[in-house]
């Protein structure tokens, strides 16, 4: 029987081990809207990612940061 092994090196960074910093949380977000809200959103998504495979949070998650840096007057990722 073969074992694999797997050696975990931690890499500095910026002269620090930032192990659990680093890690991406996730914050769970229960959203209602009608039928008629989501086919707006999941308009805009297919316009602006066309052919994308997209997920129902997909579409409300990107939608949503792509807004928010717009607001905050942050420049967008093309994409």
């Amino acid at each position: 029987m073969k074992v694999l092994r797997i050696l975990l090196i931690p890499l500095p960074h910026n002269g620090k081990y930032l192990i659990q910093e680093d890690m991406k949380r996730t914050i769970q977000v229960n959203v209602k809207m009608t039928e008629e809200d989501f086919g707006l959103l999941r308009k805009a998504a297919e316009k602006r990612w066309p052919d994308a495979v997209m997920t129902n949070s997909g579409i409300v998650l990107g939608l949503a940061r792509i807004t928010a840096r717009e607001i905050l007057g942050k420049k967008t990722k093309k994409g």
